[in-house]
């Protein structure tokens, strides 16, 4: 028996948590020999009366059997905090887990990280705005780390993705993703990042785990950016942590009648969080010089009518029935050339029939 198999036994008796399991490798010097010790040294230690009847469970319970099966089936490290690639910055937490499950490259370049989070009901603003900071911070050498969640989660994944490396802590073990439908995404972060979890691989996604995960987004990051959040939800819980552990806080400002965004202002006016309005000022703030952007050339390519429409456009988002009532066209017109747009990448469309023009 080795120490990583030593940890994965260790965290599979129930009570025993990260805290505790460090405080016995402290005792014995190492995971092996703390797993070895007579149960009556346990039961005498201070705080560990309650987990002296489970102590043994472990000989009957093989389900850690399994998870370290299962992990070696699917390519997933586990890392112990003793290890020289165990992320630094969490060690610098209070609660950090024992061990991480790895799958994907943990670097020394994720040393330059942020996490950047918000709500999963998103809006349109909150999620370009997510994808676009998220790939200029990736483009510029930040790793962007986040929870792998619908909405906000998910669009700076994939800006990061566009740019350079994110990686994805995740609330369930790592041959459970949620939610399913970013099992895709999740592959994609691996080949050039890392998928992260301190759960075991079976893990369902319980909710209990969510406020643990996030403690890992937050901690593992220099600081964290808050995109889109209501006052009461799992983001705030994140910046929460964020600034528990010290780390630096960010919010992007959004409208004021918009329920979305009192968390950003909240954190704004309690002066928790500095207010920024686009990826320049966290490049300014980590002193990072931005790499020139690839020049784009003008579309010519764009016909007569295309260019009219595109014109008629704001830089708001705009339903192709306001788009069909300015332009004065048949709707069957506005959606054909609607879809040559979008072929051309000249606009963007959104769920609900929404399109918005391309930044430029």
């Amino acid at each position: 028996m080795n120490e990583i198999e030593s940890l994965v036994i260790l965290s599979s008796i129930p009570s025993l948590g990260p805290i505790k399991i460090r405080a016995l490798i402290d005792r014995f010097g190492t995971a092996e020999k703390a797993l070895k010790a007579p149960l009556q040294q346990i039961a005498e230690l201070k705080g560990f009366s309650a987990i002296a009847p489970f102590w043994n469970s472990w000989q009957q319970n093989l389900l850690w059997q399994q998870d370290l099966k299962l992990a070696e089936k699917e390519n997933v490290q586990i890392i112990p905090f003793t290890s020289p690639i165990f992320p630094k910055s969490l060690l610098n937490t209070n609660d950090f887990p024992t061990h991480l499950y790895v799958k994907g490259s943990l670097l020394e370049q994720d040393r330059l990280s942020l996490a950047v989070i918000g709500t999963r009901n998103a809006t349109i603003y909150g999620m370009e705005s997510a994808e676009t900071i998220s790939q200029v911070l990736a483009e510029n050498g930040c790793t962007i780390v986040s929870g792998l969640a619908r909405g906000i989660d998910t669009a700076a994944h994939k800006g990061a993705l566009k740019g350079g490396r994110t990686i994805a802590v995740i609330g369930s073990g790592l041959s459970h993703i949620y939610p399913a439908e970013n099992k895709k995404l999740a592959e994609q972060i691996c080949q050039s990042g890392a998928l992260i979890s301190q759960f075991q691989m079976l893990t369902p996604p319980d909710k209990h785990n969510f406020p643990r995960r996030n403690k890992i987004v937050s901690g593992l990051t220099l600081g964290s950016l808050l995109i889109e959040a209501p006052i009461k939800s799992g983001a705030m819980i994140t910046m929460e942590s964020a600034y528990m552990q010290k780390r630096k806080l960010f919010a992007l400002p959004g409208r004021a009648d918009q329920e979305n965004f009192t968390g950003n202002h909240m954190l704004i006016k309690s002066g928790k969080a500095a207010l920024i309005d686009g990826a320049n000022d966290l490049l300014s703030h980590f002193n990072l010089k931005k790499s020139p952007s690839p020049s784009q050339p003008i579309n010519s390519s764009l016909s007569e009518e295309e260019k009219l429409l595109l014109n008629l456009m704001s830089n708001q988002e705009m339903t192709i029935d306001e788009l069909t009532s300015k332009a004065k066209w048949p709707v069957y017109q506005v959606q054909r050339i609607l879809m040559g747009l979008l072929l051309k990448k000249a606009i963007k469309e959104f769920a609900g029939k929404i399109y918005k023009k391309t930044a430029a």
